[in-house]
């Protein structure tokens, strides 16, 4: 989930199993632990009609005006585990995330639950075609939050409570019936007081996500179990007010922790990081390094799985490559990387034995299982709009076109140096009833990247938070056995990119012309849907295509600025102004 960002797709949940297991399936490593949590990829509207193997898909639809357009359906997909929080342990389940690095839960007393079953209210903020409320009502709502959260800051930042309470969220106690619409019981709360072993940090905490969800209340620590592994005094927070389903473990990099580059540094204290639940585990033994492997499978699979301290072989082909994080907020003060993004060095497309190359712009792109799909300039989701003939709907934010304009064997090419992920066209299409399809590229008018479910689906990832590095081949659907390897140093069997030291170091403008395709057929691999084996890029023809277009710089928030500024900056950011 991309934090302080353009729109991402928030949606459902599933549960999760989890093992501990001590391997030496190499033989040259010692004898050590990794966790493996597998879970389950679910598609819907909304986080309660959310199911397993639901596919993203356009209906059509009239407008007033008597034309046809698409609805999308199905389009948000979420990544969840379940785990015990206290003791004894209340069940929640958390969203898996890699573009964010706090635990927050939900607290019982949020104002914004409803018994029962219902729609959630998460379009009220993001204003879409639910037309849950009119815009009036949005508009007066985001008013009526903005002055909470400048009461509530405030008066949190002051405040001294009582070290052994749980009690001192702060939350407002009641809000219209009209946006109590959430039904958390589904993903469940965590009561603070039913816990005997919760302690408050008496400190505040605020989190908004690129979608204007956003979550309010108090730090602490608490123990953490999933499946019978426990971690002991986990720092998370309890969120009495929030207008998400379901709570978010987040599992980034220490340094994006909103303790570090929050809205609340500055007025609650000095900025610091904490070992989040990756670092926890190596704290305690569990994991010998802060680094994780995570592999989606297939677009259309139910289920994809997380390997903590660990990497395994049967789940790519090819050759894994080592990539540094980018740092695209040095010139905001952070010197080192706060996000999990790399150097993207070229994008290009494989259609009709034709390879055309959009650019040779190195961008910075970010890695985000939070995000459902991929987000990419303006200027290059025109290119391949146009390379489909496909027309902008500004009402709905995507291009439409003829589905049999896509072939089978379309791929989408992504270099990084020296090497390229290849993903299907058609992870990228979604698809109707009808002759119309949606291209699920969103155009963005910032020159960042961010490359999410339907990029990530083809590739298998390591994150390794300790050395600042991302690992990254073409993933493997079919495998067969776990060729598993514990994780004790660098990442076992990976090798530095052709162009490792090429990183981004600053935006350009997004130019045209050369040509990714030059890289070598060992270096470039491409895996089909539900195929075991790898083919190479098809040769052919070459082309180029033309663009103007000339993108802003990424912004970011400065480290240490002023609290409650930050706050209302961010709701303003996210249009709720």
């Amino acid at each position: 989930m991309k934090l302080l960002s353009t729109s991402t797709f928030l949606a459902a949940c599933g549960l999760a199993s989890a093992a501990v297991v001590s391997s030496n399936d190499k033989g040259t490593q010692p004898a050590s632990k990794y966790v493996k949590v597998d879970f389950d990829k679910l598609r819907g509207d909304t986080a309660e009609d959310a199911t397993a193997g639901a596919v993203a898909h356009g209906m059509l639809a009239k407008r007033a005006d008597g034309s046809e357009t698409v609805v999308i359906k199905n389009q948000q997909t979420f990544y969840s585990v379940e785990l015990g929080v206290g003791s004894p342990a209340q069940n929640v389940t958390l969203l898996i995330d890699t573009g964010s690095s706090d635990m927050w839960v939900m607290g019982s007393n949020n104002p914004f639950c409803k018994g029962g079953s219902g729609s959630n209210s998460k379009h009220v903020l993001l204003g879409n075609h639910a037309k849950q409320l009119d815009e009036e009502v949005n508009r007066n709502w985001a008013s009526t939050l903005k002055s909470f959260l400048t009461a509530t800051v405030t008066a949190t930042a002051t405040a001294t409570a009582s070290a052994d309470s749980g009690d001192d969220t702060p939350s407002r106690t009641s809000v219209d019936s009209e946006f109590a619409t959430l039904t958390c019981s589904k993903y469940g709360t965590f009561a603070t007081d039913s816990s005997s072993t919760f302690k408050s940090n008496n400190t505040a905490f605020y989190i908004e996500y690129g979608d204007s969800t956003y979550a309010l209340g108090t730090w602490g620590r608490d123990n953490v179990t999933l499946q019978d592994i426990t971690l002991s005094g986990i720092s998370m927070a309890v969120a009495n007010e929030s207008n998400s389903t379901f709570g978010v473990l987040g599992i980034g990099l220490t340094d994006l922790e909103v303790t570090n580059v929050g809205s609340l540094v500055g007025s609650s204290g000095e900025p610091y990081t904490y070992d989040n639940l990756p670092a926890k585990m190596v704290s305690e033994g569990i994991i010998h390094k802060n680094a994780y492997s995570l592999f989606l499978d297939s677009l259309d699979a139910k289920k994809g799985s997380v390997l903590f301290g660990a990497v395994d072989h049967s789940k790519y082909t090819g050759t894994l490559y080592t990539l540094p994080l980018s740092n695209s907020y040095r010139s905001m003060g952070y010197t080192d990387p706060i996000q999990l993004e790399i150097t993207l060095q070229g994008f290009g497309m494989t259609a009709n034995n034709t390879n055309t190359t959009f650019t040779t712009t190195p961008l910075t792109a970010l890695l985000d299982s939070g995000t459902t799909l991929t987000y990419l300039p303006s200027s290059l989701v025109r290119l391949v709009a146009a390379k489909l003939g496909a027309r902008y709907d500004s009402s709905y934010g995507y291009y439409f076109f003829r589905c049999s304009a896509v072939e089978d064997s379309d791929e989408l090419v992504f270099d990084f140096g020296g090497f390229h992920i290849a993903s299907k066209l058609s992870n990228f299409i979604i698809e109707s009833s009808g002759s119309v399809c949606a291209l699920g590229l969103v155009p963005q008018s910032s020159s960042n990247v961010i490359l999410g479910d339907n990029f990530l689906t083809a590739a298998y990832v390591v994150y390794d938070l300790e050395n600042l590095e991302i690992s990254l081949a073409q993933a493997n659907y079919n495998g067969g056995s776990s060729d598993i390897e514990v994780i004790t140093s660098t990442v076992p069997n990976a090798v530095k990119g052709p162009r490792y030291s090429s990183t981004w170091s600053t935006n350009a403008p997004i130019s045209t012309g050369g040509n990714i395709f030059t890289v070598s057929a060992s270096n470039s691999t491409s895996t089909a849907r539900g195929s075991a084996s790898g083919t190479t890029s098809s040769s052919g023809t070459s082309s180029t295509s033309n663009s103007d277009k000339k993108n802003a710089a990424v912004g970011a928030a400065t480290p240490g600025a002023p609290g409650l500024l930050s706050v209302l900056a961010l709701l303003i950011a996210a249009g709720l102004a």
